[in-house]
């Protein structure tokens, strides 16, 4: 299933691989600045792993089969990142939770879908009924892409997240069921 090429709207191609731990430099690298230019994600650029820790992150993903975690590739650079991380309890063995980040300058041209739509294939491959993940209510172009996927507002943590000048935001629960 992986690696995979897609045509973007822009015609550029991204390529979407497993993360190898050869590839931990590069992910914090990716995920200090991608942490750095929205508030959009819950990880700030002070707590994004070193090099150690995300070789060790991986490591884990790699080695469980019920986690994935893919990095989508524009000319070799780090685009994307998705992880799927499939519930380790007998009775919700059949849920994952997806996270998923896009470099800013490439909003809007189709990796969030490609990577998604991915991690969905991957999933229903691999057993899972249900995908979830959780969205700050502000993030309108996420939601927007979570439904037209098949994803459906479940529930809202009011008042979940901190922001930097000290409000607090609501958090949307979205699930999509794959049976």
């Amino acid at each position: 299933m992986f690696p995979r090429k897609e045509l973007l709207k822009d015609g550029s191609l991204l390529l979407i691989r497993e993360a190898s731990i050869w590839d931990a430099k590069r992910i914090v690298e990716y995920m200090k600045e991608v942490t750095s230019e929205t508030d959009f994600l819950i990880t700030r650029p002070d707590e994004v792993y070193d090099v150690s820790t995300e070789r060790n992150y991986i490591r884990m993903y790699r080695n469980n089969p019920g986690k994935l975690m893919i990095v989508g590739e524009i000319n070799r650079e780090i685009v994307s990142l998705l992880t799927f991380t499939g519930f380790g309890r007998k009775r919700t063995r059949h849920v994952g939770e997806i996270g998923i980040s896009v470099k800013k300058r490439y909003w809007g041209i189709g990796i969030g879908t490609k990577m998604i739509t991915s991690a969905i294939e991957w999933a229903r491959r691999n057993g899972f009924v249900r995908i979830q993940l959780e969205v700050l209510k502000s993030n309108e172009r996420a939601i927007s892409l979570y439904r037209k996927l098949g994803f459906e507002l479940e529930g809202v943590k009011r008042k979940a997240v901190r922001r930097d000048d000290g409000s607090f935001e609501d958090v949307f629960v979205m699930a999509l069921l794959l049976d």
